[in-house]
């Protein structure tokens, strides 16, 4: 009787210890980011994968570069499974050799996004698949500002001194923005002088570390005016704290995106990239957020394609992108001149 106990015990105990992995793996950590943005992300993406597959999700919210700093403290004994990251930061952390390959055989959904979706590191694997897409540009409280703004250099104008917020350093379209005005100038991202100089001039009512953070400086009226990326404009637009103004420059607006990938492999992981891709997901985050979706044929609203950053009959090829990979081979010095000089104002 005891041996059969025991044999039955035993059976059951086995049994226990070997669904426990695939239980421990019914749960994900996930960084994403915070404000309008995190919580967009929230209902179309996190949310609707838990109720389709139950598995949990916690998200780690942050701007991206604190994301990477997280990444590289804990390599080797990762918290994080999969996350969000600005493009220009995925660029300077491809690097660090913090990212994991990405089996496209396990994301069947790559085969329904853009091809420029798609980022291999220089090995050929897939380490980073962007979601969606953004232009920056100029917003304003039109209630505030009585003629629209048409060129970057509207901002330096003596009525806006102290009333405009830019990006800083933390933010994903800080060092690209601060190269774009050194080369509107005949500088360059190996010729940061013009740009610094004019940045210097710049009299901020304050600098910003994320999209909502930029949000809130100008809901409160801090600032009547800024550089912003178009979907937190149209999330303030809706919010309608005030008339929102907003215009793609005569120079150009800077474009860039966001994207994901995979830290720790596991099918919950797999599971997780797979839906984010999915055109119901973008779709549903396109109509809140007014990004550009990177799944292909997605069928929006008018109100979504009016707001798209590439128009309602563009496409991404129409957007002007930094030069990530030169920002990158640069960003030290990027980050000296902007503490030192800018901040610094010597």
């Amino acid at each position: 009787m005891s041996r059969c106990l025991s044999y039955l015990l035993g059976g059951t105990l086995a049994a226990a210890f070997a669904v426990a992995p695939a239980a421990a793996q019914e749960s994900l950590v996930v960084a994403a980011f915070g404000g309008k943005h995190g919580q967009t992300l929230q209902k179309c993406v996190i949310d609707t994968f838990t109720a389709k597959t139950g598995i949990k999700v916690t998200v780690d919210q942050g701007v991206s570069s604190v994301t990477v700093a997280k990444l590289k403290q804990q390599k080797g004994n990762q918290s994080l499974d999969v996350i969000w990251l600005d493009g220009e930061v995925s660029q300077a952390a491809e690097s660090e050799g913090v990212f994991q390959d990405i089996d496209p055989a396990q994301v069947p959904n790559i085969a329904n996004i853009i091809p420029e979706a798609v980022h291999k590191n220089k090995d050929g694997k897939i380490t980073g698949l962007d979601d969606y897409y953004y232009s920056v540009g100029i917003v304003y409280n039109e209630d505030e500002v009585k003629q629209a703004p048409t060129s970057w250099f509207d901002l330096w104008k003596p009525e806006y001194k102290g009333l405009s917020t830019w990006p800083s350093m933390s933010d994903g379209s800080g060092p690209p923005m601060l190269v774009y005005v050194s080369e509107l100038l005949g500088g360059g991202v190996d010729n940061l002088k013009p740009g610094v100089d004019k940045m210097k001039q710049l009299e901020v009512a304050a600098y910003y570390d994320s999209g909502g953070n930029a949000s809130n400086i100008l809901s409160r009226k801090e600032a009547i005016i800024g550089v912003l990326d178009s979907g937190a404009v149209w999330s303030l637009a809706d919010a309608k704290p005030f008339e929102v103004g907003f215009v793609i420059p005569k120079e150009g607006g800077l474009a860039s995106g966001t994207r994901l990938h995979l830290i720790k492999p596991s099918k919950a992981a797999y599971e997780f990239l797979n839906h984010a891709l999915t055109a119901d997901a973008q779709k549903c985050f396109v109509e809140n957020y007014f990004y550009g979706p990177s799944v292909k044929n997605i069928e929006l609203s008018e109100k979504a394609k009016s707001r798209l950053p590439w128009g309602p009959n563009g496409s991404i090829k129409d957007l002007r992108f930094s030069d990530a990979v030169a920002i990158n081979a640069h960003r030290q010095q990027i980050l000296d001149a902007w503490n030192r000089d800018v901040l610094g104002r010597r």
